[in-house]
């Protein structure tokens, strides 16, 4: 007779209410996963126990043990929120935090909280751990996984326009085909008279600072050059913030069309020379107006867009569902700067929760894979939403009236076997 069933019983319902007050307690800890109790009984055996007729077993188990404690990973319901930088996991995967920013070094760390944030020097953070993955130069993945980094936190941003990875100016117009000639001995042009030019027409563009600074184009209808066939004939100027580029005898590139209104040439190229003037500093860069015409009707710009952009101030960050993190600027431009990998891992279970919604990585958890956020079997980012907890309140409730009636029933064995006691001592 003994009291260890009933110890052990108590042992193992105590340590059940305490995940499922964890459980619980957790209900609204993003990216939380719940954990459930696994038991296991306990049989003393030895060469005496065995019963000399086959087939029978007169022995009686000595209690329960507790096998593990085992965390259940799965998905936990999607939210969204009015934050840019929160970022849930739809699917398989782990974010890679690292407790310090350079490189790889300091502790590592896997997580599904996706309650991220800016700290002071522009990395992005979740609970004083890094947040890792690859930067982006120039739309292009870059150098090893390393914590990711908004650099123009504090400086903003602009680029030239013929900058690296930037265009000149593409302006195309429609020129009237009936617009009136204008003969350039009587009438010299010049940019202050207007009925020395035909039409006139300007457009933006910007230095190595973000200054802006304006292009301005003047086309001037000329008698058709000698055919056959005639062709129609006009003269192009261009100022830049109001000087006449080749002042005070300009030479106008000479833009000419076929009978169909169709460009056929234009004498030399348009280009924007270099300034290395160090208030307004910009590369060299050429007008492309190879999709102008001449039809019939109104004078028109058909298509003006400009290369490089104006200086803009950091107005914070975004994602997109593969995992590219943005910056946005209040100049409209929304430039990629890292990407994020996500983690996952043969076996879940040998993952070791670290607290703070962070699990650590051991030998137990077998191989792990890293890839793209919505490839490689890894599930996407959907930014402005939280992973709740993936607890069932509810279904904890009802675990919690079971996991009491087996601690009180465990109780009962023992108070039981002490009033056999009793009875036996009692004995004369």
């Amino acid at each position: 007779m003994g009291f260890q069933q009933g110890l052990s019983g108590l042992s193992a319902a105590s340590k059940q209410l305490d995940v499922i007050g964890n459980n619980i307690a957790n209900g609204s800890t993003i990216g939380f996963k719940g954990s459930r109790v696994e038991f296991g009984d306990i049989y003393a055996r030895t060469l005496a126990s065995a019963s000399t007729q086959a087939g029978t077993n007169t022995q009686a188990g000595v209690g329960v043990q507790v096998l593990a404690v085992s965390q259940q990973f799965q998905q936990g319901n999607i939210t969204t929120t009015n934050n840019p930088l929160d970022m849930a996991i739809s699917g398989n995967g782990f974010y890679r935090l690292t407790s310090e920013n350079t490189g790889n070094g300091g502790i590592e760390a896997f997580s599904r909280n996706g309650e991220f944030k800016l700290d002071k020097e522009g990395y992005i953070v979740n609970n004083g751990y890094y947040l890792n993955g690859y930067r982006i130069v120039d739309g292009v993945k870059t150098g090893a996984e390393q914590p990711l980094q908004v650099s123009t936190i504090n400086s903003g941003i602009a680029k030239a326009t013929g900058a690296i990875g930037e265009r000149g100016i593409d302006w195309s117009f429609n020129l009237d085909g009936g617009a009136k000639v204008i003969d350039p001995v009587a009438k010299p042009f010049d940019p202050l008279d207007a009925t020395t030019y035909s039409y006139t027409s300007g457009a933006k563009f910007y230095d190595n600072y973000g200054n802006v600074h304006t292009v301005s184009v003047y086309f001037a209808r000329r008698d058709p050059l000698p055919g056959p066939p005639e062709v129609n004939n006009w003269d192009l100027y261009h100022a830049v913030d109001g000087a006449l580029v080749g002042a005070p005898t300009p030479t106008p590139a000479q833009v000419t069309f076929d009978q169909n209104g169709k460009l056929t040439s234009t004498s030399t190229p348009i280009t924007i020379a270099a300034d290395t003037t160090a208030a307004s500093a910009h590369p060299a860069f050429d007008i492309d107006i190879s999709d102008t015409t001449q039809y019939s009707g109104n004078y028109s710009v058909t298509r003006q867009v400009a290369g490089g952009y104006p200086a803009g101030k950091f107005t914070g960050i975004g994602a997109d569902s593969t995992g590219v993190i943005y910056a946005n600027y209040n100049n409209g431009i929304t430039e990629p700067i890292g990407q994020i990998m996500l983690y996952n891992f043969t076996n879940l279970h040998g993952l070791t929760p670290n607290g703070n919604n962070r699990w650590l990585y051991t030998s137990d958890a077998g191989a792990r894979s890293m890839a793209d956020p919505n490839s490689g079997g890894m599930g996407y980012i959907k930014p402005s939403a939280l992973e709740e907890s993936n607890v069932d309140t509810t279904a904890e409730l009802v675990n919690m009236i079971v996991a009491q009636r087996y601690y009180q029933a465990n109780a009962q064995t023992i108070k039981t076997q002490d009033a056999v006691m009793q009875t036996l001592l009692n004995l004369r």
